[in-house]
């Protein structure tokens, strides 16, 4: 794994809190039962099929384009956010490849939202392109320059995950804080199997 430049901001909130699962534990605004915003992002997306998407051109996309309307078979729409100063966001985005393996063809989309570099500035396309490469993200990574995910979480308490319902637009989970143990996916494998269940 590449070294990300990681700097110790005293962000204790990061490290130590736990994985709030409820509806708008420590987010910025957006809880559960609202409805999606449909965000429009610049994003690098795996255009070329090669699995990866650090190594494509960038483009624009939607919240919208990942939802069922656009992509039949799609039940959940996952939004991970993350900083680059951010150590269990770093865990995180090293489990989502198996999870997204895991959950993709159960019908979980992933995105993450990258929207701060390791000093806190704003994410640019090259931090972002560190990002995808250094986790090996086969999703689509937003480079969230302007903190447009901020509806939803506050930037303090990382890392933090949006689940929605893709049928709907509905949010059903907005998740921030730190799972503790080997799995840092744990508590969102547990809402997963419970929702995909139903």
């Amino acid at each position: 794994m590449r070294d990300l430049g990681r700097i110790e901001l005293g962000l204790a909130a990061c490290a130590l809190a736990a994985v709030g699962l409820g509806a708008g534990c420590g987010g910025g605004g957006g809880a559960a039962g609202e409805m999606l915003a449909d965000l429009e992002l610049a994003a690098l997306v795996d255009t070329n099929g090669n699995g990866q998407c650090h190594d494509d051109p960038v483009t624009t996309t939607r919240l919208s384009d990942y939802l069922a309307e656009r992509r039949p078979g799609t039940r959940i729409l996952m939004v991970n956010a993350a900083a680059g100063w951010c150590e269990p966001c770093q865990r995180e985005a090293a489990a989502l490849p198996a999870f997204q393996a895991e959950y993709g063809p159960r019908g979980v989309a992933i995105l993450t939202a990258v929207f701060q570099d390791p000093a806190g500035a704003p994410c640019d396309e090259a931090f972002a392109r560190v990002w995808a490469q250094t986790f090996g993200l086969p999703f689509p990574v937003l480079i969230d320059t302007q903190f447009q995910t901020g509806a939803y979480f506050q930037a303090n308490v990382m890392p933090a995950n949006l689940f929605v319902d893709a049928e709907t637009g509905e949010i059903l989970l907005v998740a921030t804080g730190a799972e503790p143990g080997a799995d840092p996916l744990r508590a969102y494998r547990d809402f997963l199997d419970s929702h995909l269940a139903r």
